[in-house]
């Protein structure tokens, strides 16, 4: 899914992107099984899908050699990231969502997040052109 879409606007705008390597895949059975303990697994879902994407942008625009420490690209990622993070827990059962996060590309899951991460991206480059309403998103 990383590199569906492509924008050419801004340097800073986020591509949908939450690939999970297998090790990640084990994370996310540690996160399950972890559930009846504390948080929903919802939230710890998720968690986990928001530590992947800022960590996957990051390495990103370092190796674009952009600052992703920068306040307003980090505003950006935080945004993209959350977007992204509660439209896997909000639209994907939890075997979808383990299945999503051992392979992005994988469908039903894929087909279902595209349109969502879509969405997120174009909210998160509005916030990086300042373009961002009264607050209300």
């Amino acid at each position: 899914m990383s590199g569906t879409v492509s924008l050419q606007t801004n340097s800073w705008t986020p591509r949908p992107s939450l690939g999970v390597t297998g090790f990640g895949l084990l994370a996310i059975v540690a996160v399950a099984n972890a559930a009846l303990a504390s948080e929903p697994l919802e939230k710890q879902f998720f968690d986990y899908f928001t530590q992947r994407c800022e960590s996957a942008m990051e390495a990103e625009w370092k190796a674009a050699n952009l600052d992703p420490s920068n306040p307003e690209a980090h505003e950006v990622m935080v945004k993209y990231c959350a977007c992204t993070s509660q439209a896997v827990v909000s639209y994907l059962g939890a075997e979808e969502i383990i299945s999503f996060a051992s392979n992005p590309d994988r469908e039903p899951a894929a087909s279902k997040m595209r349109p969502r991460f879509i969405e997120c991206q174009e909210r998160a480059r509005k916030k990086a052109g300042g373009q961002e309403g009264s607050g209300t998103e």
